[in-house]
């Protein structure tokens, strides 16, 4: 940022000045989508001045509007990554494709004396923020992959926690890993007005996107109001008609967000047995109980599908972890009211 003076920048982003310097400091998700709008502009650089070559915001939005045009995420994503690979040889992303999922690649080239790690951050929240926006539900990443090593700030706060994925660090490159249906899934916004319209709503950047007015956020809001009433198999009848809709139409939009009503159904429960076995030390068996399975083996056997770890494995891996610790508290007591 030089030749910028930074405590103005924080100013014009409505931060207030004296959190510059101090490394315990915080400011929220929206503050800091405001400050990397006024670092844009301030240096008309897309990428907010970490690479050799800038990138004009005239040019950025050249990039949305091609990608804009495309009728799904696979597609929008596989344009903006052509339109990147144009722009420079300095930035080589790719998507890898398998029978899982896609694993897109990104390789940055900061220039000397920046934190890279800081912009493989800023880079992989605007594409899970951006991205999940247009097609209207958060991206399901797989996972996220980076270079670095796992960041320790002086306040605590864990920036990677908002993707709800296993982080791995000190990987071979960086990626993040979306899950396959993804790819599939129609996007929601496709002109340039909405695009105004989400960067003037200020986005949180901290918060998972809510994805409120889609199918299966409204399938999750009354299957989360069965559970607590312990009705764990409640059949799609009851819940489209809670929905007022049909069985038949609500298996077709969820099939549309490139979800399943049985996979909605078992996720949520999955959900709710990991924040019991990281919250709690029930045993086992009692934790299977608790979201209605009256065998253990079930139990065991269901949740490995699930997580792809065992009960007593994913508790002895994630227990020590405070910031999953922290979602899964707040997890159980919106569920449970506990």
């Amino acid at each position: 940022m030089r030749g910028q003076d930074a405590q103005a920048l924080l100013r014009k982003a409505g931060i207030d000045a004296r959190v510059y310097g101090d490394a315990r400091a915080a400011i929220d998700g929206r503050s800091v989508f405001r400050l990397v709008q006024q670092i844009q502009l301030a240096l008309d650089d897309a990428f907010i001045g970490f690479m050799a070559e800038r990138c004009r915001l005239a040019l950025d939005m050249e990039r949305t509007l091609a990608y804009l045009h495309c009728e799904t995420f696979g597609e929008s994503i596989r344009v903006s990554i052509r339109f990147t690979q144009a722009l420079s040889e300095d930035i080589g992303p790719q998507l890898i494709e398998d029978r899982w999922g896609a694993k897109h690649v990104c390789v940055y080239h900061t220039i000397e004396g920046v934190d890279r790690d800081i912009f493989v951050w800023f880079r992989f929240i605007w594409i899970f923020q951006f991205f999940s926006w247009l097609i209207g539900r958060p991206l399901r990443l797989r996972g996220v992959q980076l270079r670095g090593p796992r960041p320790v700030q002086p306040n605590g706060f864990d920036r990677f926690a908002v993707f709800g994925c296993p982080i791995h660090y000190d990987a071979p490159f960086d990626a993040l890993l979306y899950d396959r249906s993804d790819l599939s899934t129609r996007l929601r916004h496709g002109t340039l007005a909405d695009v105004q319209e989400y960067n003037a709503s200020i986005p949180d950047w901290f918060a998972t996107p809510t994805g409120n007015t889609t199918w299966r956020a409204r399938t999750e809001h009354a299957l989360v109001d069965f559970q607590r009433s312990r009705n764990w198999s409640v059949p799609i009848e009851a819940v489209a008609e809670r929905l007022r809709s049909r069985p038949r139409r609500l298996r077709r939009d969820l099939s549309h967000e490139g979800e399943s009503f049985q996979q909605i159904r078992t996720r949520l429960r999955g959900e709710l047995a990991a924040a019991y076995l990281l919250v709690t030390d029930l045993p086992i068996t009692e934790v299977g109980y608790r979201v209605g399975f009256s065998e253990p083996g079930s139990f065991s056997r269901n949740f490995t599908e699930w997580a792809g770890l065992t009960p007593s494995q994913y508790r002895d891996r994630y227990k020590p972890d405070g910031a999953r610790l922290a979602a899964a508290s707040m997890l159980l007591s919106e569920r449970t009211g506990a």
